[in-house]
This record gives structure tokens, sequence and C-alpha cells, in this order.
């Protein structure tokens, strides 16, 4: 951790004041004093001052652009800045020049969905039903809607049969129907 920061402007304060201190009173600093001999060794020749800048050449030029109007206009509290841009609006035909718009996407665009998913879907997702042919499909669909079918008759029956006999008599033809249904197994 380093000092309090007010004791800290304090001694930078204390510093700059004793430092330029000699300076400032119009007084000569001592001479330098060589440490290894104990000698008094002359000041170092003091820098000639660069001469004054030169005025540029065109003072004229700087002095129209000072009393030109300001472009930029600041109107309550909002900087407001006023462009004029006079160009002919291109066409549409003009920016898609070169591209072949009806057989795929432009130039440096991203993929699409279709291009991601058919990068990221497995080969083997791409038949119907994981390996089973659509025939085989409807064939299991059919035997599914008539198996529903033959049981919900059945329970119907149950329902309103009579006696024992008569349920009896129910499960077994629902058992021969689907037992056909399964192809006689």
């Amino acid at each position: 951790m380093g000092m309090p920061r007010p004791k800290l402007t304090i001694i930078a304060i204390l510093a700059l004041c004793l430092t330029s201190a000699p300076s400032a009173s119009g007084t000569t600093p001592p001479a330098r004093m060589d440490l290894t001999n104990r000698m008094d060794l002359p000041d170092p020749p003091q820098r000639p001052t660069p001469p004054p800048p030169v005025p540029p050449d065109n003072l004229d030029r700087i002095r129209e652009a000072v009393n030109r109007p300001a472009r930029l206009k600041i109107e309550d509290g909002q900087l407001r800045i006023y462009v004029q841009v006079i160009a002919k609006w291109p066409s549409f035909a003009e920016m898609v020049k070169g591209y072949d718009l009806k057989h795929g996407p432009a130039r440096g665009n991203p993929m699409s969905h279709s291009e991601f998913l058919g990068m990221v879907t497995p080969k083997d997702m791409y038949s119907t039903g994981g390996g089973i042919r659509p025939g085989e499909l409807l064939t299991m669909a059919m035997v599914n809607y008539l198996g529903q079918a033959v049981i919900k008759r059945g329970l119907r029956e149950i329902r309103e049969a009579r006696s024992e006999a008569e349920i009896r008599e129910i499960r077994e033809r629902i058992d021969r129907e689907l037992a056909a249904l399964r192809g006689g197994r």
C-alpha cells in the first residue's frame, strides 16, 4: 500500500517548490561538484534558444477558414450535423449484378438452414422410417388401424352383452380376427 493521497500531494508540492526555487529567484545555481576529486567544475554551456516560429505562408487561408460559418450546429444541447449527399441511388439490378440468384445463394453469405441440417444429419436418417420402406410403413399403419377398429367394436359388444356365453364368444371372435391380421401366427 502506498502513502495516503493528501500526504503524497503535500510531498509532491514541496518537491516542486524546492526544485524550482533557485531558478525562480534569479540567482545562479551553485557550481557542480565532482565527487571523485572534490573539485568544483564549471557549469555546462547553455544551449542557444531556438528562433521563434515563422508564421505560415498561407495565413490568408487560415483567416478565411476561421471566418467561415461552422458546419456543426448545437441546438438545445444536441449536436446536429447536416450532410448533403449528391449521388444516383443504385437500382436492385445494379446491386445484384453478377449474382446467380436463380441457382443458389449469393456468394459470401452464411450457410442456410437446410445446408446446416444436411451437414449435421447422419446419412442413415435420410431414409423414411429408419430403414422401413414406404410399402411396409403403409401395411403397418393399416394393420394398426384395423386392429384398433376390431378391438373397439369388440369392447362395445362386450358392454352390450347379456350373458357370459356371449362375452366368451365375442372374445374368441376378437382373437380370431387379430390372428388373421397378424398373418395367421
